[in-house]
């Protein structure tokens, strides 16, 4: 992410897949109705959580998510 800062952080620990999911796509939905944009920075592990948050930023929002090296537990998107 070219980003300077994260303005937004979620930690999706102890959630279920189907509620990250669930809360990502509100925030996703928010942003866009209020017509803005917002960098976020979802905080996954490296488990099934980031594996269907990726498909749902990518294929669903047609998004660009990046898993940075410096903390591979993480999803920094920017959200339009």
């Amino acid at each position: 992410m070219t980003r300077k800062s994260i303005l937004f952080e979620l930690d999706f620990h102890h959630y279920y897949v189907e509620d990250a999911l669930s809360v990502v796509e509100g925030i996703i939905n928010q942003v866009r109705m209020e017509g803005g944009s917002k960098d976020c920075r979802f905080i996954t592990g490296r488990g099934r959580i980031q594996r269907s948050l990726m498909v749902l930023l990518k294929e669903t929002y047609e998004l660009e998510p990046v898993i940075p090296l410096s903390n591979t537990g993480v999803i920094d998107v920017y959200i339009f």
